[in-house]
């Protein structure tokens, strides 16, 4: 009697630690954002033997859309999102920002207001990195839910005027002159 034998390779995406929720590009709206690597996988009988980790990703958790990042990067992704890990604990941290969002405009005092409302309840301010990072994505929030918000304001690049800079010395003694 003969017993088939399954072998071979297998790649996996896996979504290691949820990071929060913020806006997709290519949903174009705000989801869940996870970590992740893809993942070579040894089997025997479709039980896995080994694993080899190909790259590490910033992923969106809809659509599977995502960056590839540095494994240092990951590794510093990972310690800095660690405090605040559970999933419905970020699903309540943004419900709360988004309510609080459609009462605000789009300013830094609004994203002030914000961090203080929800640094009592959640880990928001648990280190400078985590600080910085939920800003960022309350200003985006504010862009789209804010008085005046809508998620056209995310899609269009804010570009600015590129400066030049004075090549001649009397081109720079009149720009000297008008900054003064």
């Amino acid at each position: 009697m003969m017993i088939p034998i399954y072998w071979g390779t297998q790649e996996k995406l896996k979504k290691d630690l949820m990071i929060g929720i913020d806006w997709c590009p290519n949903c174009q709206k705000f989801t869940e954002q996870y970590l992740g690597r893809r993942v070579k996988q040894k089997h025997v009988d479709f039980i896995p033997l080994s694993s080899d980790v190909l790259e590490h990703y910033l992923l969106c958790g809809t659509c599977n859309y995502g960056n590839a990042i540095q494994k240092s990067s990951y590794e510093e992704i990972e310690h800095m999102f660690q405090p605040f890990s559970k999933r419905k604990d970020q699903i309540k941290c943004f419900e709360k920002a988004a309510k609080l969002a459609e009462t605000l405009e789009s300013t830094e005092f609004s994203v002030t207001t914000i961090m203080n409302t929800l640094a009592a309840e959640f880990p928001v301010r648990a280190t400078q990195q985590l600080e910085g990072e939920y800003r960022r994505r309350f200003k985006r929030l504010l862009l789209v839910h804010g008085i005046g918000g809508s998620p056209q304001r995310l899609m269009q690049p804010q570009e600015t005027p590129p400066v030049q800079a004075p090549q001649t010395p009397q081109q720079r003694q009149s720009v000297e002159m008008d900054t003064i």
